[in-house]
């Protein structure tokens, strides 16, 4: 994730509040459906597959 600047005084925090809400969303996901970090990780990077195909 060092690609990524999480710095306040230049995104305005859109970053960091992106990557919080993506991982409170992930927290609530493993908790609601007792899946495991693996299974959320493939959904994950299903997701950004997904992204990736459609040139987004």
């Amino acid at each position: 994730m060092s690609q990524f600047n999480f710095d306040d005084t230049e995104t305005s925090g859109i970053w960091w509040s992106t990557n919080v809400s993506i991982r409170d969303i992930c927290l609530e996901l493993k908790e609601d459906t007792s899946c495991d970090d693996s299974e959320i990780v493939e959904l994950l990077r299903h997701i950004a597959s997904s992204i990736e195909s459609h040139g987004l």
